[in-house]
């Protein structure tokens, strides 16, 4: 075989295969409802357009440092410094081609053969393969339905070993949309300060949260910011997932090896996104809104499903997902979700690639006429079985 077996190893992305297949059934004509989606359901603002349309304008189009331009790192870190309360400078910033490659590039940086990664169940798709495609070991912890599917510290600790070298958090969480309290998280802090392990702190959906809660960055207590790497960007807060960006915030140590990975590997980003990416910074304010459109549409969905029984749903702190329980419709995952799909036209994502068997995931990035549409095909389906 000529494949390298670590590519061979991998596993597809569950949910781009069927996002990619919701799209093309409504190519096709088919009138699907697509609860999968992982991006907002927002254009870009206009206010990002115009900044791309000048840096065009004007012969932007050239490389810039692979790390990024100065004045985007600039603009990054002190974002950083006064929303978060993380202490850092330009250069500890990284700019990246999506946040996804932050994360990769931070994994394959720091990541050897005989590492162990913690990765909390459920999770994110993508985190298991990367760290499988660099050759580290993955150490599953998981999260119980009681717990909000929340790290218990006490389960922490007695996951870590000598070989263990990063946990990976991801909060507000894809699949789950639950989040930390800073007292949760100072917990977690508490037990990993002192073991000389990486935290890799995922947190793109910072500005999605609700009810009243804040986001607290891992980083921000004493000396974390020494011990982690901080990955966010623009996809999901700025709805520019078209335009490929993201950033990593990191020690000195950490960015001057991450930055050979960049060197060689994508250079930089497209000059134009990162004029893009300064001018959504100068209009936070954007963020507020779709976030006040998301909760709406969050309690639509939450009072929708709460009829749809046997479908017990997690009622979303934060990002846009909610992650539903169906193990008492007698079915699993994958055939919910097939025949939700082939049978009613809904599309939802099936939870097993999630880690997490006996669940689906339900995107409410997405009108509210499909929203009530979906929930009423929903209804329809569970009569059936």
């Amino acid at each position: 075989m000529i494949i390298n077996s670590r590519v061979s190893s991998l596993e597809g992305s569950s949910t781009l295969k069927i996002t990619a297949l919701a799209k093309k059934l409504k190519k096709e004509g088919k009138d699907v409802v697509n609860l999968a989606a992982g991006e907002p359901d927002f254009d870009t603002p206009q206010f990002v357009k115009e900044e791309a349309k000048k840096a065009i304008d004007e012969g932007f189009t050239k490389y810039t440092p692979s790390s990024g331009m100065l004045e985007l790192r600039e603009a990054i870190a002190k974002k950083l410094r006064e929303e978060n309360g993380i202490p850092c400078n330009a250069t500890q910033i990284i700019v990246t081609t999506g946040a996804k490659y932050a994360l990769f590039a931070s994994i394959f940086t720091l990541i050897d053969t005989t590492d162990e990664v913690i990765l909390p169940s459920p999770f994110w798709v993508s985190y298991p393969e990367m760290v499988k495609l660099v050759g580290g070991t993955i150490k599953y912890l998981p999260t119980q339905k009681k717990n909000n599917f929340k790290i218990n510290p006490k389960d922490l600790e007695r996951a870590i070993t000598k070989k263990t070298k990063m946990l990976i958090l991801n909060y507000p969480a894809n699949p789950t949309g639950v989040t930390y309290t800073e007292t949760e998280l100072w917990e977690i802090y508490e037990v990993v300060k002192e073991k000389n392990i990486v935290v890799l702190s995922d947190e793109i959906y910072e500005k999605l949260l609700y009810d009243g809660k804040t986001h607290t960055s891992f980083a921000r207590f004493p000396g974390a910011d020494k011990f982690t790497v901080t990955v966010n960007g623009f996809s999901k807060s700025f709805s520019m997932t078209g335009w490929r960006i993201g950033y990593l915030a990191a020690s000195d140590e950490i960015i001057a090896q991450v930055s050979k990975v960049i060197d060689h590997t994508t250079s930089c980003v497209s000059s134009i996104t990162q004029r893009g990416a300064l001018a959504a910074l100068k209009h936070s304010s954007w963020q507020k809104e779709m976030c006040k459109d998301f909760a709406k549409k969050r309690d639509l969905l939450w009072e929708g499903l709460r009829s749809c029984r046997p479908i017990e749903a997690l009622r979303s702190e934060g990002a846009f997902y909610m992650f539903c329980n169906i193990a008492k419709t007698g079915l699993t995952s994958q055939e919910f979700a097939g025949r939700l799909l082939e049978e009613h036209q809904v599309c939802v994502i099936p939870a097993d690639s999630f880690g997490a068997k006996g669940f689906v995931r339900l995107s409410f990035a997405t009108s509210v006429e499909e929203i009530e549409k979906g929930v009423k095909r929903i209804r329809k389906f569970l009569a059936t079985l």
